[in-house]
């Protein structure tokens, strides 16, 4: 089968299950209305949406160290056969539970190792997302609402970048809105358990996923939910009992099997990866990168749903108004209640914290997505709100399209855009994209014509969705060690001893590791690394539980290997920028600096019978 031939038929098997299967349950209630059957526009434009969230996965290189980190351990999960722990560059990386590690290996498995295959399951999980705000809006607020909740998800800069980077996140944000949304049907029909029983299900791969932060969000909505409504009789209703059963029985297992390969793993996981997180005490600090301060959380957050969080102060009216329904539509408030607290629980929870992360907030980004298209299904009846959105839309889409005149000019000065300056030839297609899709879907907003403007929006950010794929493929020299171990990896030889620097852990190493595959065993190679100082905290090594980290080396050993007579490669941190302040640990003789032109900001360093082979 075909990878194409893939595609669809999952993607024909989501629309089957959706319509007929677990989903549509509306054997529940008597007085729900029938599901509406799955229409050629709702086939239409979600069959779009997969094309665009699958186009150009495969065609660029693992970023680091993010993508090497999760690619590699799903590599050598696949290739060591040992699916209970997590491995790394050859040794035990025990920071996440391993549910994105099953998921990319078993693609692995399927479809053989390489970047798409890496990709294409977070690819299906964005999809799947897609798919379940169109069913859980469509649900609500019929035909249009559940095309636009599709469309607004799948266009959200989040979204779409997310989707495209290997980050646990969103699947994450996929699991949370499955809780939720499993959650509001087992409200409306508390007395069957098994509605109960799929939300603890899908509470436990979240839990498997990313841990007590996966299992700890759902929870405390439920319990808002209760102490909002004061349904008091709820607490005795949710079934705590079968709901732990089910959560242990997904957990304990694996758990059991990791503490007793490697003990002390569990509490490391528990105790480092998040009680010290939450107070930033983690060990190593490798998050300083993508740490930001509590305004540039909330203006990121804001941007990563961006463009439609421009609508905010309309959805917020419609989550006001909603509230004041009459009894008979219970089943919307609580459904508008439930998703406005979901989303409002992730950014308020990581605000006051010190080690909040960039992409902390994305969970909030598909239930927003479900609220605005509820409102934007119903635009025509707030004259008002209407036309404020469509001056917002009208005013930034002229600002993007005024920055083809001053952006460039600021982005030069960028130290990785330095690096690629193939990125900026981007930049003026996609502002053109973005500002059109802005300003003409504004203009129609205005003359009420709703669905011609959720229309020319998707159109244009998906055009810009699609062409940011040629954005990605002119930053992989930069963020990617691809290239520059394709271009040295036959020359130096299979025998060759590559040593990298080490940098946010060891992802960087991890995706040179990727490229050079397997060794003459059949095992995958690894990348021997630098052991920094323990003060340097860009470059620290983790301490997980047991002995010292086999791939580590000390400066003395690499010097000791630099004298021997066997080729080897060192190669510096990817994201070194300031060589005078911040000059590299580097072996003594001979040292011979290689020639590269799509190394970024990396070194590589040859010793002598490396250097003869390269010549």
């Amino acid at each position: 089968m075909t990878n194409y031939q893939f595609s669809i038929t999952n993607f024909r098997f989501c629309l089957f299950f959706l319509e007929s299967g677990l989903l549509n349950e509306n054997h529940g209630s008597k007085a729900e209305k029938p599901y509406p059957k799955i229409t050629a526009a709702d086939a239409a434009v979600l069959g779009c949406i997969l094309i665009v969230m699958l186009c150009g996965i495969g065609s660029y290189g693992l970023y680091e160290p993010h993508e090497g980190h999760f690619a590699g351990v799903g590599r050598e999960m696949c290739i060591s056969g040992d699916w209970i722990t997590p491995h790394l560059n050859g040794a035990p990386y025990l920071n996440k539970p391993p549910l994105f590690y099953w998921i990319i290996a078993t693609s692995y498995s399927l479809l053989g190792i390489s970047e798409w295959t890496a990709r294409f399951p977070l690819a299906l999980i964005g999809f799947s997302g897609v798919l379940l705000a169109w069913h859980w809006a469509r649900k609500l607020w019929g035909y249009e609402a559940g095309r636009v909740a599709a469309c607004m998800l799948a266009t959200s800069i989040g979204w779409y970048l997310f989707a495209h980077q290997l980050l646990i996140d969103i699947l994450l944000c996929v699991l949370y809105l499955g809780c939720m949304y499993l959650l509001w049907r087992a409200i409306e029909c508390r007395t069957q358990r098994w509605r109960w029983a799929l939300f603890y299900f899908v509470l436990g791969l979240s839990t498997m996923a990313k841990g007590l932060i996966g299992l700890m969000f759902p929870i405390v909505v439920l319990f808002i939910y209760i102490a909002w409504r004061r349904d008091w009789k709820l607490t005795k209703e949710f079934c705590p009992g079968m709901g732990t059963s089910i959560l242990l029985a997904l957990t304990v297992p694996w758990l059991v099997l990791m503490e007793i390969r490697n003990p002390g793993s569990v509490e490391y996981m528990i105790v480092n990866e998040h009680f010290k997180r939450v107070i930033d005490t983690r060990w190593p600090p490798d998050y300083s990168g993508v740490k930001v301060s509590a305004s540039m959380y909330l203006l990121l957050s804001a941007a990563w749903v961006a463009p439609w969080c421009l609508l905010l102060p309309q959805v917020a009216a419609f989550i006001r108004k909603k509230q004041t329904l009459p009894p008979e539509h219970q089943a919307e408030k609580d459904a508008v209640l439930l998703m406005f607290l979901g989303a409002l629980l992730p950014v308020v929870t990581f605000l006051p914290m010190k080690s909040r992360l960039i992409y902390y907030g994305l969970p909030a980004l598909p239930l927003f997505a479900i609220l605005a298209s509820g409102w934007w299904s119903r635009a025509k009846e707030d004259r008002i709100g209407a036309r404020m959105g469509a001056l917002t839309f009208i005013v930034t889409g002229a600002v993007i399209l005024s920055a083809l005149f001053w952006l460039p000019g600021r982005l030069k000065s960028i130290p990785d855009i330095i690096a690629a300056p193939g990125v900026l030839d981007c930049i003026p297609y996609l502002t053109v994209f973005m500002g059109l899709s802005l300003v003409g879907g504004g203009i129609l907003l205005a003359l009420k014509k709703t669905q011609w403007s959720m229309a020319v929006m998707t159109i244009c950010l998906g055009l810009a969705g699609l062409y940011s794929v040629t954005g990605f493929n002119a930053f992989d020299d930069v963020r990617s060690s691809k290239h520059l171990v394709e271009n040295l990896r036959a020359k130096a030889g299979a025998d060759c001893v590559w040593v990298s620097e080490g940098s946010k852990e060891i992802g960087a190493s991890a995706g040179i590791a990727f490229y050079l595959g397997k060794n003459e065993t059949g095992a995958a190679r690894t990348v021997f690394i630098l052991e920094a100082k323990m003060d340097d905290t860009h470059r620290a090594p983790p301490v997980f539980p047991g002995p010292r980290l086999n791939y580590l080396i000390t400066p003395e050993e690499l010097q000791n290997l630099w004298n021997e007579n066997r080729p080897v490669l060192y190669v510096t941190d990817f994201q070194r920028t300031d060589w005078l302040n911040d000059y590299p640990v580097l072996p003594s003789g001979s040292l011979n600096l290689v020639p590269s032109a799509n190394g970024g900001s990396r070194r590589v360093y040859a010793n002598a019978c490396a250097w003869k082979r390269i010549q």
